[in-house]
């Protein structure tokens, strides 16, 4: 059969539109997925119900981590109970010993979330520390945030995790009033409560950190001459950021709980548990920078640890099901200098201290010491 050029053109422009097609579907598919990254979340799931109360125990039905050894929070709408050890287990319940219930009513029916934060998201007078609410200000307006009296002029400057709040820092508060060390949890763009960034859009640290340094300028009003940044999970990220952008400023030592020290590996985690495939998740990387602005290379702090001074303490769980713990290892092991880890297991994401109070809280009086 002769080539004929009209069938050609068809073919040509039928192949075109079906590259486009998919490519629409590709970018489409990957705009949803960075959204998950990016987008600031203010509502909590409730995966666990209580399906029996009897006595100073409580039996839990769902989740993936109700068997967590150590201390944690059982967190609902309206109320907040403290757990203990695991008692027993059944066919998908556990059944834990409560220790107090806070706030609010504990009864079956009940569906909360393992809190890690143990007290859900209270003010610090839950821990017996006085405090004060304050404003700090940036140029993008005032956040609100919260301080705990000292009197020591080194200051905790407390950064939560992603979609979190400054109620993280409880655990380690009474630790930090015993030494006289004033804590500032602060909020971050984007923050329930708390001024938007430009874009509206999580910058993963890229630029949270300037709100870091706003808190770091209201505590010199207040008679801070030193700081020590403590972050969690994504905190954990912005802390370093903080450091690196700031090379002159009085920062005697980094605390990070599960950071995120590259973005890349808690995406593409995120992925494979979602079924996501590899290929999406790399454009889904793209999609992310073109909607920020920013770099994951630039975000990558085991790519950066030859330039870092400040000694950091890092936490690390083996059991950590949202952040691998991979580069926080790297990054010990390439500054074995400055950097202190800890590695636990079994408490999670974010749980060092839930599985041995004692040992997280030692190292962290240690690590003070040293500075």
């Amino acid at each position: 059969m002769r080539d004929n050029p009209r069938w050609r053109r068809r073919l040509q422009w039928a192949g075109a539109g079906g590259a486009l097609l998919a490519a629409i579907a590709l970018g489409g598919s990957g705009w949803y997925y960075s959204g998950l990254v990016i987008d600031p979340l203010h509502s909590h799931d409730y995966p666990l119900e209580v399906v029996a109360v009897e006595g100073e125990t409580v039996t839990l039905k769902g989740g993936t981590d109700t068997a967590a050894p150590g201390t944690y929070g059982l967190t609902w709408a309206d109320g907040n109970a403290q757990l203990g050890p695991v008692l027993s287990t059944g066919s998908g319940t556990v059944t834990r010993r409560v220790e107090k219930v806070s706030r609010g009513t504990l009864r079956v029916g009940v569906r909360g979330y393992l809190d890690r934060s143990v007290w859900g998201r209270v003010p610090p007078s839950a821990v017996g520390v006085p405090y004060q609410e304050v404003k700090v200000p940036s140029p993008l307006g005032d956040f609100p945030a919260w301080r705990s009296e000292g009197t020591s002029s080194t200051w905790v400057i407390a950064v939560h995790g992603r979609n979190g709040n400054a109620a993280e820092a409880l655990r380690m508060l009474p630790v930090f009033h015993r030494l006289g060390m004033p804590v500032l949890g602060i909020t971050y763009r984007n923050d329930e409560g708390a001024p938007e960034g430009p874009d509206g859009k999580l910058h993963l640290g890229a630029t949270e950190w300037e709100d870091v340094a706003a808190a770091m300028a209201y505590a010199k009003t207040q008679g801070a001459t030193a700081f020590v940044l403590y972050g969690w999970s994504m905190g954990g990220g912005i802390v370093p950021m903080t450091v690196r952008n700031l090379p002159k400023e009085p920062i005697k030592g980094m605390i990070l709980d599960s950071p995120v020290l590259d973005w890349r590996s808690p995406i593409a985690k995120g992925g494979r548990d979602m079924g996501v495939p590899p290929f999406l998740v790399s454009v889904a990387y793209w999609v992310v920078e073109r909607r920020t602005g920013l770099s994951f290379d630039e975000l990558d702090h085991v790519r950066h640890a030859a330039g870092f001074s400040v000694p950091a303490l890092v936490f690390a769980d083996s059991d950590d099901a949202t952040v691998p713990v991979e580069p926080a290892l790297e990054f010990a092991e390439a500054r074995p200098d400055i950097v202190t880890l800890v590695k636990t297991k079994g408490g999670g994401h974010t749980g060092s201290w839930n599985v041995d109070p004692e040992q997280y809280e030692q190292a962290v009086q240690e690590f003070l010491g040293r500075l």
